[in-house]
């Protein structure tokens, strides 16, 4: 088995997975595979008793990847272990968005099979575990259909956007620090507390799209309330230490209006 193609051949069941498309999955389980997660105590073992586990699931779910990360090892000629490490985005039909840290650990082994023209090896999913587990309510199947209530969780809302290279992201409001005009374009740039990444956008626009969700404290500047730790003569800093101007004729007024919100004196 190739290293490359495993890793390849993981991210895509897993992606088309949280596409509600199972049947890369299916196709790929062994007769004997063994489930492990996501939900506390939660094991199915056998490719016939998984599928029809699945047939029973009823949710209304949707759901968004990001940041995808992976690590593969050989403990066998015939076998390899991969670990994927990401975040996924539950969306609920009643607006709230959860994010989890996922771990997913797959293992895969070489089944040797008689085909036509001889005898091939086909790699199979023996075991597949979510390391990092949620509390489970037993009147769900597999998806966390009723994880919201657990939680009492808050809606929190999230913006969607095209990045430079088309690719689109769904982001928790709660993760952006602020954002800026890259200047001399109709770019802006999207900071946020793990990265940035730059979006076909004008900062009028966003802030439109988003109204309430973040403060306009310069021409080039949108930020994050939430992120604000202090306010001084003339200039804001974040929670990561970044400064940013206000210009002097708006100083009171955005001062107040981050009083307001709760931002620091």
């Amino acid at each position: 088995m190739d290293t490359d193609d495993m890793i390849r051949r993981s991210i895509f069941i897993i992606t088309e997975y949280y596409k509600n498309n199972l049947e890369p999955f299916f196709e790929s389980i062994s007769d004997d595979v063994l489930w492990i997660g996501p939900a506390q105590r939660q094991q199915i073992q056998g490719r016939k008793t998984l599928i029809q586990t699945f047939a029973k699931e009823e949710h209304a779910l949707t759901f968004t990847m990001g940041n995808i990360m992976a690590l593969c090892v050989s403990p066998h000629t015939h076998v390899k272990e991969v670990l994927l490490h990401y975040d996924v985005y539950t969306h609920y039909p009643s607006g709230n968005t959860l994010l989890h840290d996922q771990r997913l650990h797959y293992t895969w082994r070489e089944k040797r099979v008689k085909t036509a023209s001889g005898w091939e090896y086909r790699p199979e999913i023996v075991m597949l575990q979510i390391n990092n587990l949620f509390k489970y309510d037993n009147r769900d199947t597999i998806y966390p259909v009723h994880y919201e209530s657990l939680y009492d969780a808050e809606p929190e809302r999230s913006v969607t956007v095209k990045a430079s290279d088309l690719s689109v992201h769904r982001i928790l409001a709660g993760r952006i620090l602020y954002i800026e005009t890259v200047k001399r374009s109709a770019k802006l740039r999207i900071h946020m507390e793990d990265g940035a990444l730059t979006i076909n956008e004008t900062l009028t626009d966003f802030e439109k799209k988003y109204p309430g969700l973040f403060l306009r404290i310069h021409a080039s500047y949108l930020i994050n309330p939430a992120h604000v730790r202090e306010i001084r003569r003339f200039f804001v800093t974040l929670s990561d230490g970044t400064q940013l101007p206000i210009p002097e004729k708006k100083y009171t007024h955005i001062k107040g209006l981050l009083l307001q919100k709760g931002g620091e004196d």
